[in-house]
């Protein structure tokens, strides 16, 4: 596994200086999570997290996902985005992400964000090697 591949990262690089710096944990069913608290640096609206940091984070994510469980540096080819309700800042948000199938050498997965138990936003990625 390649240690430098994601080091710069802005979403989980931790050499990223204004980087979000996430720390993701791989569960053994193929899943991901993580639990954070986004700064207000990062907002779009007042209170709101940027629908830019939203995708970056639920990318990153399934990227990230696969790079822990199989070691593989995959690029994004097709992110399908669904905004449910604005992600607030400085609240606590859980991301998933979950591998669904690897498809003539692509790699399909879904992730979300969720806070108090309710889906705010969520994507579904195609990436290649």
């Amino acid at each position: 596994m390649n240690k430098k591949f994601h080091k710069n990262c802005f979403v989980c690089g931790k050499h990223s200086k204004n980087g979000l710096k996430l720390n993701f944990i791989l569960h053994n069913n193929n899943t991901l999570s993580g639990e954070f608290k986004i700064s207000k640096d990062y907002q779009g609206y007042d209170g709101i997290l940027h629908g830019g940091i939203i995708t970056a984070i639920l990318d990153s994510s399934m990227i990230h996902l696969f790079y822990m469980k199989d070691g593989i540096e995959l690029k994004t080819a097709k992110l399908n985005m669904r905004f449910i309700k604005p992600v607030p800042v400085e609240e606590p948000i859980t991301i998933k992400a979950v591998a669904c199938s690897d498809i003539r050498h692509f790699y399909k997965a879904k992730s979300r964000i969720i806070c108090c138990d309710t889906i705010f936003a969520e994507a579904e990625g195609y990436f290649r090697k």
